[in-house]
């Protein structure tokens, strides 16, 4: 029944998200129309939300173009930051923390979700656990290789915390926190409709991830509660079942590795125990 109902969840995404060409086309539209009326101190950004929307208009989001928006945020001239400490209180409360740079998109869930933009050195893994005192707390995974062994841009999970409340995340919830930088500058209402018309097709992308990551942290932790538990022996080899659930490998550090996915997403980001 829950598999019934997690797929019934992600159809309705895809919905949302994927209403096909006619809706991506507006973008390019939409943004080449804010551009005309655009000057001065917002006209770099402008032009790069123009080009982001004409890409996105004959094509999906894919993880790049997270790193794009970023970008766009930070051509803004004024805008600024949160700089949160980095202590066990706020990773304890943290759902995912996507990393490219020095700014970050850190998701959290207290009694509500709540998502920002702020400015964080990249977190590994290995640091993550230490500040809490874990070993295993903290998974990672490669949205965008970058050079040498560190990532571009990275998901940081908190993997018991992500498993038990990844569904109350919303689009709604990381666009807010996309624009949110871009609409507290004086002015920046100027280009904030542009921008969060480029904004939903990412975030649909990166709410899919994060659902995918979830369901699959949530079957591992069902499985590893459930090995305590006597079981039945073995049946013989001729009658073994053939579609039993795939349980998830753990690299050194408690990084999940990838598995066959229930959908396909264009420019599939890969797990990877390198932090």
């Amino acid at each position: 029944m829950r598999q019934l109902t997690y797929s019934f969840a992600i159809s309705r995404l895809c919905r949302k998200f994927t209403k096909g060409l006619g809706v991506l086309s507006k973008l390019k539209s939409l943004a080449a129309d804010a551009m005309k009326s655009v000057t001065g101190q917002f006209a770099n950004a402008s032009g790069a939300i123009a080009d982001l929307a004409a890409s996105l208009a004959n094509r999906a989001a894919a993880a790049a173009d997270l790193g794009r928006i970023l970008d766009i945020i930070e051509m803004v001239p004024g805008v600024s930051f949160d700089k949160p400490d980095l202590d066990a209180d706020y990773l304890n409360t943290l759902l995912a923390a996507v990393q490219m740079g020095e700014l970050t998109l850190a998701v959290h869930y207290r009694q509500q979700t709540e998502a920002s933009v702020v400015r964080l050195h990249p977190v590994a893994t290995a640091e993550a656990n230490a500040l809490v005192g874990s070993d295993n707390k903290f998974s990672s995974k490669i949205l965008v290789d970058g050079e040498g062994d560190k990532p571009a841009i990275q998901m940081l999970m908190n993997t018991e915390h992500l498993a038990k409340n990844y569904r109350h995340v919303s689009a709604d919830t990381l666009i807010n926190a996309l624009a949110f930088p871009i609409e507290n500058v004086k002015g920046g209402f100027i280009i904030a409709k542009p921008f969060r018309a480029i904004a939903r097709p990412i975030a649909g992308w990166l709410l899919n991830i994060i659902f995918d990551q979830g369901e699959k942290l949530h079957r591992r932790f069902l499985g590893n509660r459930g090995e305590d538990q006597p079981q039945p022996p073995s049946p013989p080899a001729d009658d073994e079942q053939t579609d039993a659930p795939r349980a998830s490998r753990t690299s050194e550090g408690g990084d999940v590795q990838a598995r066959g996915s229930d959908r396909t997403l264009g420019n599939q980001p890969r797990n990877d125990g390198t932090n």
